[in-house]
């Protein structure tokens, strides 16, 4: 495929935002952008849809816009957040109640919801397929010990996608392992610009096939 400028299309929740680091600096969709431009040697226009807080949920029924789905229509490179706010909802649950069966199942529910995302992109993108690119999660709670599990598991099968065709996922948990206090903002839940430039630098190394370079 050869184009003189490409799309990319960044949805997602807070990680996609760019929560954590001052307004106007630069996140993790605008340091993928720059380093995929460095890449493919092309111009590369950059739609952020990015919601604070969103959940797997509300990223699927955000696939139901018509201007997000007229981008995705449009789009060479997309690029997907979600699930960490599945978690934290969870986490604060667990810290609260003690519920460990409510992280258990938000992973589960997450799981569901971004194969869903998956198809949804898919269905909508079906006439010009572009590369598709997800991550895992990172762990903001290491020392809790039900939350790593349940991020391994949902880590598992995230990493099942990698076998359909254009797709790749992005090994953000092992880059933030035992450095979450260089990578994570004051909030101890969100990336630093570090942390973005670390993760925009993850998926980036994917690659970019089939787009020519």
């Amino acid at each position: 495929m050869t184009y003189n400028s490409l799309q990319y299309i960044a949805i997602g929740d807070s990680l996609t935002a760019g929560i954590g680091i001052p307004f106007l600096n630069s996140g993790f969709p605008e340091f993928y952008r720059k380093l995929s431009e460095h890449t493919l040697e092309k111009r590369i226009y950059l739609h952020k849809f990015g919601k604070s807080g969103a959940t797997t949920g509300d990223i699927l029924n955000m696939l139901d816009s018509p201007t997000v789905g007229r981008a995705i229509k449009c789009a060479n490179i997309i690029t997907i957040t979600a699930g960490g706010n599945d978690l934290i909802n969870a986490a604060k649950n667990l810290l609260r109640h003690n519920d460990k069966e409510s992280v258990i199942h938000a992973m589960q529910q997450s799981q569901e919801n971004y194969s869903k995302i998956i198809k949804k992109i898919q269905i909508i993108d079906k006439e010009n397929p572009s590369i598709l690119r997800l991550m895992n999660l990172y762990n903001p709670f290491p020392h809790i010990p039900v939350a790593d599990e349940a991020i391994k598991t949902f880590n598992i099968a995230i990493s099942r996608f990698a076998k359909q065709k254009n797709i790749k996922v992005a090994d953000v948990y092992h880059v933030f392992s035992g450095k979450e206090k260089a990578l994570l903002s004051k909030d101890g839940v969100h990336p630093n610009q570090e942390g973005y430039h670390q993760m925009a630098l993850t998926f980036s190394k994917l690659g970019y096939a089939p787009l020519e370079y």
